[in-house]
């Protein structure tokens, strides 16, 4: 194969980057786009010189797709992902995941049975501030972490470009720890490891026009005696995001607004990083790349479905505490 060829399936805001950081790369091409406005395809396709198809089944029919990019709306990614692989289709999937545990567990299986290769696209990890902060914390000049803290909340979707219908509904979206928040969970992870229990408190205070919470307060335990800490949700009328690492020899803060990134180690002095001025592979752009690589070569995804897996468990194990009111133990 000198090329893997890419299939869209749905053109909004984020199919759109995604396959616009797909035509960049030489070792893809895009083939086709589909979704079910038509004449978002066809503008898409237009731009970007390739095929629309009607439908997702007759995008998947195709011979020169190799691989298909699920963009969709959240509720769709299982039924999307388990066609894809019954049709031999290599997967890159939009986070989260899916809206519960067993459906990503489904979409493992079904790419698994099928021989094909399952990515989630949690592109948080590759955008400087974030790729800046794992570097350091890897690079053991602070010691070794132990516990974060990550605020990210805003106000509601209503008059922004994300006010589409299915974000209103848990049914389509799932509430902010799945359509925004699955982001920090996914980073907290990619710091502190895999999680063994969590404990939650959410409510519903300021926001109408949605059917879910918009606050979510979430504690933790990490494996090794790790904690972390999230604030999230849309009921801000003055929205943040912002957190810490604290490690042994050492602690790291990032704020977005100023967007900055403070650390210190022990017994020196306090280090300031602007993020604009890092030289990164800009994120859509890598992990695309990576997803390509890894069908090319055969190789295991840099982000795999079970990275995926265990951050929608969080996401489910927080709903079901602050529903409970009680700690839930993980796995699920």
């Amino acid at each position: 194969m000198a090329h893997v060829g890419l299939g869209l399936v749905s053109c909004g805001g984020m199919g759109t980057s995604l396959a616009q950081a797909a035509v960049g790369l030489e070792s893809c091409r895009m083939v086709c786009v589909t979704d079910p406005v038509a004449e978002k395809a066809t503008a898409l396709a237009a731009q970007l010189g390739c095929d629309h198809c009607p439908d997702t089944a007759a995008l998947l029919a195709r011979d020169d797709v190799d691989a298909v990019i699920i963009a969709a709306p959240n509720h769709l990614h299982k039924s999307l992902a388990l066609d894809a692989a019954a049709a031999g289709k290599h997967i890159l999937c939009e986070k989260p995941m899916a809206l519960n545990a067993a459906d990503a567990q489904a979409m493992i299986g079904a790419a698994d049975a099928a021989s094909v290769k399952l990515m989630i696209a949690q592109v948080l990890r590759y955008l400087p501030t974030f790729a800046f902060l794992k570097e350091l914390v890897d690079s053991g000049e602070l010691g070794e972490p132990f516990a974060m803290q990550t605020t990210r909340i805003g106000g509601g979707w209503a008059g922004g470009g994300y006010a589409t219908p299915w974000r209103m509904s848990r049914e389509t979206c799932g509430g902010p720890l799945f359509e925004v928040s699955i982001h920090e969970i996914d980073f907290m992870r990619h710091i502190l490891g895999d999680a063994e229990w969590v404990t939650a408190a959410m409510g519903h205070h300021v926001v109408p026009d949605i059917d879910y919470e918009d606050t979510a307060l979430l504690l933790i335990g990490f494996r090794g005696g790790r904690e972390g800490q999230l604030l999230a949700g849309h009921s801000a009328h003055l929205g943040t995001y912002d957190g810490k690492i604290f490690l042994t020899k050492g602690t790291a803060y990032f704020t977005s607004w100023p967007n900055q990134i403070r650390y210190r180690a022990e017994g020196g002095e306090e280090q300031l990083v602007d993020p604009d001025t890092l030289r990164y592979e800009p994120g859509v752009q890598r992990e695309v790349r990576e997803f390509v690589e890894c069908v090319l070569n055969d190789t295991p995804p840099t982000i795999p479905g079970e990275e995926g897996l265990r951050n929608v468990e969080i996401a489910e194990a927080a709903l079901i505490s602050a529903t409970d009111r009680r700690l839930v133990t993980l796995p699920l």
